[in-house]
């Protein structure tokens, strides 16, 4: 399943112009390498972090990573800002496994994704991704946050290649028209 979601960020609508990429952003509390989790059942808006499992990067880097792989199977990604390139920039709202029952929890992926281009902001759009866990821990988790991770991140890139966003082409005016 995981391959498969992965291949499918990876291999959706081909993106209309190379893309800039920028750094993925997050809050302070995605900034260490903890498995968060909440308790929905429970105690809904409190974060608790798992005691002896750890992302072997934080989570805003693992995102960040993911997200560049799959953008670049499905066109061209520029590290330098220019007018005529479009920048993506994705801030990670919530990275966690949320328990609906003490056996069952999902991995829950919402972020806010923004285009950039030289005329100012194209569009923004915030999305939520939900997978569930193969098992109710640490490493269901994982595979559950994973799989969301993959989900966002193709729906992320499917919304931008459907944008009208310019190719950086000159456009091509009448003859002497604006010209000395």
């Amino acid at each position: 399943v995981l391959a498969h979601e992965l291949a499918r960020a990876s291999s959706g609508a081909p993106l209309p112009t190379a893309l800039r990429v920028t750094d993925v952003a997050g809050p302070g509390w995605m900034d260490g390498n903890a498995i968060y989790y909440r308790l929905a059942y429970a105690q809904g808006q409190r974060t608790d972090a798992y005691a002896n499992s750890r992302w072997v990067e934080s989570p805003v880097n693992l995102f960040d990573a993911r997200l560049r792989n799959a953008a670049a199977a499905r066109g061209r990604v520029v590290s330098y800002a220019t007018p005529d390139v479009p920048s993506l920039r994705v801030e990670l709202v919530d990275f966690s496994q949320v328990f609906d029952r003490p056996d069952a929890s999902r991995g829950v992926v919402r972020l806010r994704a923004t285009v950039f281009q030289s005329r100012g902001v194209v569009d923004q759009r915030v999305v939520q991704a939900d997978a569930p866990a193969p098992s109710p821990d640490a490493a269901g988790g994982v595979a559950a946050l994973t799989q969301a991770t993959d989900r966002a991140i193709g729906e992320v890139l499917d919304w931008v290649a459907g944008l009208p966003l310019s190719t950086g082409a000159p456009v091509a005016g009448p003859r002497g028209v604006g010209r000395p």
